[in-house]
């Protein structure tokens, strides 16, 4: 047999072993159905109700919804200090700001209080990129010290992931109202807004209210 044929066959060969391994790891398994559950309160249902709103009544939020949804957030859960919400080498980068009608506030976890940073709306500020944002009752501004991270943005993003889907879970179980929206490339108006440093970049606005 030729050079040249016995490559051809060689290759032929090969291609065909590969398109057979292929098939047979393309095999499909049917799984069962997902056992969903119609408990209020259960994680089951939050994920069966969870869904983004960007439509809000006027009414507004009680200290205690207010404090059971920013504890759900980025709260302690352990005497130890650590989080509702993982956090890469425990760093703790994220930081929750809140904005009210009547100012704006830093969420202290350990402390479980709001610290008042200004008298100026933050859901304007928000509202910036999406209008919607302004008819809430409460926007949650979820930021991330950057420098905890080295820098690492994609870090700092599953970190903040990791809270924005607390919030969507703890609004889908109780009732209430939200929607992910991204901060913007430029926050330098929000920081300065905000009266942070430029490393604690805003990455996520949720406005959560009481759907319309």
């Amino acid at each position: 047999m030729k050079k040249n044929n016995l490559a051809a066959v060689i290759f032929s060969t090969i291609v065909g072993l590969t398109a057979f391994s292929a098939t047979s790891c393309a095999q499909e398994t049917v799984l069962p159905a997902p056992q969903k559950s119609t408990t209020e309160g259960s994680l089951s249902k939050a994920l069966q109700d969870r869904k983004s709103v960007r439509k809000f009544s006027d009414k507004t939020l009680t200290d205690q919804q207010l404090a059971d949804l920013l504890w759900a957030a980025c709260g302690v859960n352990r005497p130890d200090g650590h989080l509702t919400v993982p956090s890469a080498r425990n760093k703790q980068d994220i930081t929750v700001y809140v904005g009210k009608a009547d100012g704006t506030y830093r969420y202290d976890a350990k402390g479980n209080k709001l610290v008042k940073i200004g008298n100026g709306d933050l859901r304007g500020e928000a509202a910036k990129r999406n209008a919607f944002i302004k008819t809430a009752p409460v926007v949650i501004v979820i930021a991330s010290d950057t420098s905890l991270q080295g820098g690492n943005m994609a870090i700092c993003g599953i970190d903040a992931g990791a809270v924005m889907q607390n919030v969507y879970l703890h609004c889908a179980a109780n009732g209430l109202a939200t929607v992910c929206c991204y901060a913007g490339d430029d926050v330098t108006a929000m920081q300065k807004f905000l009266g942070i440093k430029a490393e604690l970049k805003p990455l996520i606005c949720m406005p959560v209210g009481i759907a319309e």
